[in-house]
């Protein structure tokens, strides 16, 4: 099929939308500037104008114009050469590639704030976008420099002595874009360069946002990294920028099809992962604490180690034989991260494998009686603290954490046994250190990282890891851009599929009607899912339901509900016909912490704290929520033999 088609042709068939494809200063005035088309229709290029799902890529004398018709966006890219252009995720981005430079481009239209009227705006992309832009701690620290620093041309109120800019933000207010680029817009320009970036093949990056004024929620994203400056072309490409009445229905064309076993398994990690794809029975586990890190405490004697460990092991048995009427972890997770303080920054302390632990806590293989481990890494050196504007992500590009996972990558091997790895969960938030937002709005910095880890892990030797990928259900910022998908390393470096979606359950007195049951969590997550992931099985990495947090009310005013949600997700996970998203999950942790502001619990996920444990919140107390804890036992009870 010959998939070129007339500019004619291209324009004469959407008469409607003609005008959008348009653009003057880039020499594309008409059809007969048009030396030839390209449609890409619901999933694959045509030789015909037509569809639900409708990209144009015109090919004029200096410029390519492309108009996204059910994204109602078009953008000129004024550069010599092909142009690749990578549909798969379109409902979310574009993917550009030209040379050795590659542009993302979204049409964004969603925005938490449509009830502020005209504010909406501006409360969106401080909170939700150019936070960490506009922040010089978030450049020094990371050691990458702004461009243009000088020429910005934002309304914009720095941090005062106070710490905050405008009484409430931590970080500088933007009170409005820059209008001198574009008649009737504004635009957010930012031209960034990282630093000491021997290796990084991309190092330059630039950033446009461009949002029509008096528009309340749509906006367009591009961001070029490239191997030099781009700036002009950057500009250029916002200054093209063309905003419509979208036409059709955006779609993404990506599956990850079938999960690929890792072809580095040993026979116990490849019997280990079939046996879990395949059983009828849920595995289950509690997390609690997080596994002592630093190097005086890895092993027995040392440091923390027994205090650690003894809390642990008292907490377990307790859930088991008090809780849940002698059911067994099948699951032991745990969480680690990079460590502690900045690179370089005197005092800092990396954080090791706790490979001594690991044996005596998990070591199982799924056939034995002890519990197999999932643990839980993340690339951050602050405990996710994003509001000192650190991330070690830039130094993991730069390979400066290389020596680290290299020894991480020897214990992960000494530990011996199967490991379901899951690695740098909630990365579809605003909250962690390895999320968009701190990585110049482009999760492909994420997709690179994970890549980078794998690749050092396996030529190390690690036989025993299954890699667990595991977004939040809901992804933070409200975006396409951000949406999960955008941080999906790959087939190849993903075997199973995480899942988190809590339920607070933090009303007030008379509010609880509100809460949203088990089924209605995880089966929405499972029908978001289902066209990329069918034939993944699940394990929901975290996930609780609270029982009422002290910041809107007393302490546990929502036990009750809590228990009733408990029995009606026990219900669901043992019905003798499983409905399809239960079948698809294979194991639960629940997270048996709090979220706290200060002393005040915000979120009660917690439901026990072993007796007399050296580690738990003095004064905290569990009793009341007995209702939930028989709530489990006659649920496990009811499925024991299923």
């Amino acid at each position: 099929m010959n998939e070129t088609i007339s500019g004619r042709a291209a324009l004469g068939a959407l008469p409607g939308q003609a005008y959008a494809a348009l653009d003057e200063a880039n020499g594309i005035c008409g059809a007969e500037d048009i030396l030839g088309a390209k449609c890409f229709s619901d999933g694959s290029y045509s030789d015909t104008v037509g569809g639900n799902d409708v990209k144009l890529e015109l090919f004029g004398k200096r410029a390519k114009r492309y108009v996204d018709l059910s994204a109602g966006m078009a953008f000129t890219l004024p550069v010599d050469g092909e142009v690749t252009a990578d549909y798969a995720l379109a409902k979310y981005r574009t993917r550009y590639t030209f040379g050795e430079s590659v542009l993302t481009a979204s049409a964004e239209e969603s925005n938490p704030y449509a009830d502020r009227g005209d504010k909406c705006w501006y409360i969106y992309v401080n909170e939700w976008l150019i936070r960490h832009l506009v922040h010089p701690k978030f450049y020094e620290n990371q050691r990458l420099t702004l461009l243009n620093a000088d020429s910005l041309g934002f309304k914009m109120l720095p941090v005062g002595p106070d710490g905050t800019s405008d009484g409430t933000r931590g970080y500088p207010t933007v009170l409005e874009g820059n209008r001198t680029l574009r008649e009737g817009y504004e635009v957010y320009r930012f031209d960034v360069r990282i630093d000491e970036a021997e290796g990084i093949a991309r190092p330059y990056y630039n950033i446009g946002v461009i949002h029509r004024l008096g528009e309340d929620i749509r906006f367009g994203l591009f961001v070029l990294s490239s191997p030099q400056n781009n700036a002009a072309l950057m500009d250029a490409i916002v200054k093209s920028y063309t905003l419509f009445t979208p036409v059709g229905t955006r779609r993404n064309y990506f599956t990850a099809g079938m999960p690929v076993e890792d072809p580095h398994w040993n026979a116990e990690t490849r019997q280990f992962f079939r046996g879990f794809m395949t059983q009828k029975k849920k595995s289950w586990g509690v997390f609690s604490y997080s596994m002592p890190g630093e190097e005086d405490s890895l092993v027995p004697g040392d440091g923390r180690y027994d205090v650690f460990y003894h809390d642990s092991l008292a907490l377990q048995r307790f859930i088991e034989n008090e809780i849940w009427g002698g059911k067994k972890f099948d699951i032991y997770m745990t969480y680690t991260h990079l460590g502690k303080g900045a690179w370089g920054e005197e005092g800092r302390t990396p954080h090791y494998y706790p490979v001594a632990m690991s044996k005596a806590l998990a070591g199982g293989n799924g056939t034995d009686e002890r519990p197999a481990l999932e643990f839980t890494y993340q690339f951050t050196t602050n405990n996710n603290l994003v509001h000192e504007e650190l991330t070690p992500m830039f130094d993991i590009l730069r390979g400066r954490y290389d020596d680290y996972f290299v020894r991480l990558a020897h214990d992960i091997k000494a530990y011996g046994k199967p490991m379901m790895l899951r690695l740098n969960n909630e990365m579809n938030s605003d909250w962690t250190s390895y999320c968009g937002m701190m990585t110049l709005l482009d999760p492909e910095i994420f997709n690179m990282t994970w890549r980078r880890f794998y690749d050092i892990l396996i030529r190390e030797g690690c036989d025993n890891i299954i890699w667990v990928w595991n977004p939040i259900a809901r992804s933070c910022p409200f975006s396409g851009w951000g949406e999960d998908l955008c941080y999906f390393p790959g087939t190849d470096y993903v075997q199973l599929l995480g899942g988190t979606s809590y339920e607070a359950n933090n009303y007030v007195p008379g509010d609880s009607q509100k809460i949203t049951n088990f089924a209605d969590h995880y089966r929405s997550l499972y029908e978001k899912n289902l066209p990329y992931f069918a034939d993944y099985g699940m394990i929901i990495g975290e996930f609780a339901c609270g029982s009422g947090g002290g910041t809107t009310g007393a302490v546990g005013r929502n036990a009750h509900a809590q228990a009733e949600w408990v029995r009606g997700m026990l219900e669901e996970l043992g019905a003798e016909d499983p409905a399809p998203y239960v079948r698809q999950i294979k194991g639960l942790i629940w997270f048996n912490c709090n979220d706290y502001a200060g002393d005040v619990v915000m979120n009660r996920f917690k439901f026990a704290d072993a007796p007399d444990g050296l580690l738990n919140r003095k004064g905290e107390s569990y009793e009341d929520l007995k209702e939930t804890w028989h709530a489990f036992e006659e649920g496990f009870r009811s499925v024991k033999n299923r």
